[in-house]
């Protein structure tokens, strides 16, 4: 918890859970604080469930949300795009890692922040920032518009705010084609008298050969889950396809949908190079914060908001500058930005190999699923390999050298990209900042 009393306005764009993590400091630090969501109370964020580490709630200094918004999350399987391989992915111990309802976080986080002091404006979504010169000075709402010292943008992935930044901060107005992974997501019910799966999860690789990933899951509450994205996106027909496909492969799929489907867009790219203006600041979805291979950024925006408010609070000034909120980018570069470019690069590495390999790297026995024991933390599903294991998938590898002299280069891609993100300046200089945004931007290729 802070020491530190402040005062100022500061205005929340969006309830997403950076912004909300932000807004409950701000508030039990003097601040006054307004968040304003488009949403109904009870609606706000996606009515599904998503996988986080359990420790997150410690980690940020929050409660933990009730007990009955989350669960054990499910184990997984891994299948190869032409479906004849598998590896099993093994679950963590008890409530290591957790399936937690976006809506019930949503509510949750809300509730600290009400509790906390602020005001919760629900159905009032923000339109535009209101600016004087370069510097952002409140918002305009579909209701009305509101001052403000600092405005923080934690409205989602196609944030209209950023557009409207200033052009002299450098902020990416938009992500490319290929940092989002779109497509469909539904639920259906389970159908009466089916198996239960074991794992509950599968998670197809490249399905059908495309740029992207499908799943179908099965929840403690017998809904199954289905998801189907592609890097680019795909069309109602293409989803079709590919929803057909997974009904084929899994007899637990009744007709009888809970939610039919519905477009999904999610960010799995690196975290944009500047998150601060003048009056401004981006937290999760808003400044691309997911987790490149993953896609989820809940622990990444809740760590980004507790980061943002330590800088505000502990800056010891009520003027929101660039130059005073640079430090919160300068910490979340240091503690995840950095990481998420290394990972983005050897992501776009593997996303677009030719599903052929993808399918040998499945089958050639250089990884199996006992092999992924070793990634366990619960010590009783321990695995150990010897030295005979190790030369002979040595030796299984370096039958594709090209395979693995593609991996080597992205390797050392993803590593000078570490590098380099992790050399953003220290101090705020406009000259330094703009210099190191374009060889940050370098280090990714995109796809056209």
């Amino acid at each position: 918890m802070f020491k530190k009393k402040h005062s100022g306005n500061v205005v929340i764009a969006g309830m997403g859970q950076g912004g909300l993590v932000a807004a409950s400091y701000l508030a039990l630090n003097g601040y006054k604080v307004d968040v304003f969501e488009k949403a109904k109370k009870g609606e706000v964020s996606y009515p599904w469930y998503d996988d986080i580490t359990f420790n997150i709630f410690e980690k940020v200094g929050i409660p933990a949300p009730p007990r009955e918004c989350y669960t054990q999350k499910s184990k997984w399987l891994f299948v190869s795009p032409d479906e004849k391989n598998s590896l099993a992915v093994p679950p963590m111990p008890s409530m290591v890692e957790v399936s937690v309802s976006r809506r019930g976080l949503a509510q949750h986080l809300c509730d600290l922040a009400e509790g906390a002091g602020c005001t919760l404006h629900y159905g009032e979504a923000v339109e535009e920032l209101l600016l004087s010169g370069d510097t952002v000075v409140g918002v305009k709402t579909s209701k009305k518009k509101y001052n403000a010292d600092l405005v923080i943008d934690a409205s989602g992935l196609h944030s209209k705010l950023r557009r409207q930044v200033p052009k002299k901060f450098g902020i990416q107005a938009e992500p490319a084609h290929d940092d989002l992974m779109s497509g469909y997501r539904a639920f259906y019910k389970r159908r009466p008298g089916s198996a239960t799966p074991d794992p509950e999860s599968t998670l197809y690789v490249m399905h059908k050969d495309g740029p992207g990933i499908s799943w179908c899951n099965l929840n403690d509450r017998d809904e199954v889950d289905m998801l189907c994205l592609r890097i680019g996106g795909m069309t109602k027909d293409e989803y079709s396809e590919l929803a057909a496909a997974l009904k084929a492969n899994h007899d637990m799929v009744s007709d009888e949908a809970i939610m039919p489907p519905r477009p999904v867009d999610v960010g799995v790219r690196y975290t944009m190079s500047r998150l601060v203006a003048d009056g401004y600041a981006a937290v999760g979805d808003s400044a691309f914060m997911t987790m490149p291979f993953m896609g989820s950024g809940i622990e990444a925006s809740m760590q980004a908001g507790r980061m943002l408010a330590e800088t505000v609070v502990n800056g010891g000034r009520d003027r929101f500058t660039a130059k005073n909120l640079w430090n919160y980018q300068v910490t979340f570069f240091r503690k995840l930005g950095a990481l998420y470019m290394a990972i983005d690069i050897v992501k776009r590495y593997v996303l677009f190999l030719d599903p052929k390999t993808v399918n040998w790297v499945f089958g050639c026995g250089a990884v199996t699923s006992e092999d992924m024991k070793l990634l366990s933390t619960d010590e009783n599903n321990k695995a150990s390999i010897s030295l005979f294991q190790i030369i002979k998938k040595v030796g299984i590898l370096l039958s594709r050298p090209k395979l693995i002299a593609g991996l080597l280069g992205a390797v050392i891609r993803a590593a000078l990209g570490l590098f380099m993100a992790m050399r953003l300046p220290k101090k705020y200089n406009e000259k330094e900042i703009a210099e190191w945004q374009r060889e940050y931007e370098k280090c990714i290729k995109h796809v056209k």
